[in-house]
């Protein structure tokens, strides 16, 4: 009887955590960060407009990445009173860095040891939730980890004086839907741009 009552919860558990574990797959996390010249109000700039060319654009990079850029900032930029204009006081530009790298996780499996939690749904020291021993597993996987910069230039003193970075994980889905993942990218950057949208209402 108590392996019954057991049995049933500790799977339950176990898809959650692979429930948990594969939405954190499709769902990856995004760090931004930014840095403004202490000098600099940036609440006194009115107008922009981007780099002729920017660094996304160009050799090697798909013809609407640039597009879907400038699209996405134009939008965060009109949407806090800014307008962009051929004689701008701010000058956008937006590069990226793509680096490889190795992940290397180790983890206990418990269900590699003698099969199931326990015998009849007791552990070891007669706990439910304990396991008589374990194997290490040791997984290596190889990611691109992407580097995306939106950097803002006083137009007249040829000056940064704003940098909004994200950096995260590139993943196949995400480079096939270029367009959302570029917007996603920008309105998390811009949730770091210290001049903030208007209140609604």
């Amino acid at each position: 009887m108590k392996s019954k009552i057991f049995r049933p919860a500790i799977i339950s558990l176990f898809g959650l955590v692979l429930l948990a574990l594969s939405l954190g797959a499709c769902a990856p996390s995004v760090k931004v960060r930014s840095d403004t010249d202490p000098g600099v109000d940036m609440s006194q700039y009115k107008t922009y407009d981007f780099f002729s060319q920017l660094g996304i654009e160009g050799d090697g990079y798909s013809n609407l990445l640039g597009q879907h850029f400038r699209e996405a900032i134009s939008s965060q930029m009109d949407s806090r009173g800014f307008t962009e204009s051929a004689t701008p006081q701010l000058q956008i530009n937006v590069t990226i860095a793509a680096e490889e790298k190795v992940r290397v996780n180790s983890y206990q499996d418990p269900y590699l040891y003698g099969g199931y939690y326990g015998y009849r749904g007791y552990g070891r020291y007669g706990n439910p939730w304990g396991y008589a021993g374990g194997t290490t597993r040791t997984t290596v996987s190889q990611y691109t980890q992407a580097n995306v910069y939106i950097d803002m230039v006083d137009a007249s003193e040829h000056k940064l004086v704003w940098q909004g970075v994200a950096t995260f994980t590139l993943t196949e889905k995400m480079q096939a839907q270029m367009r959302e993942t570029v917007y996603n990218t920008v309105d998390k950057i811009f949730t770091k741009f210290p001049v903030s949208m208007p209140a609604s209402g």
